[in-house]
């Protein structure tokens, strides 16, 4: 009962858990209004999941300079067979 009524209370809240999860989304600016004010409500307390968010856009934007690299047509039909072989 007691957590029925904290997530009645805390609707627009979020923890440290959803707010990794909702990172990406967050970055790519895809998060609905009222999620997207809690996760920021969220950032601009906790600095552990800040620092997450962070470091997650610098990773981003470092990886986003380098080219991308699209494997050959056969690649995924031989690690699909080496999989299955080492199992």
């Amino acid at each position: 009962m007691f957590r029925l009524l904290s997530k009645i209370f805390r609707r627009n809240e979020v923890d440290c858990k959803e707010t990794r999860r909702s990172s990406s989304d967050y970055l790519d600016e895809t998060l609905p209004p009222r999620k997207l004010a809690a996760i920021q409500n969220h950032l601009s307390n906790c600095g552990p999941c800040r620092a997450f968010v962070d470091t997650l856009a610098s990773t981003i934007g470092i990886l986003s300079r380098f080219p991308r690299v699209i494997p050959p047509s056969s690649f995924k039909e031989s690690l699909m067979d080496k999989i299955r072989r080492d199992r």
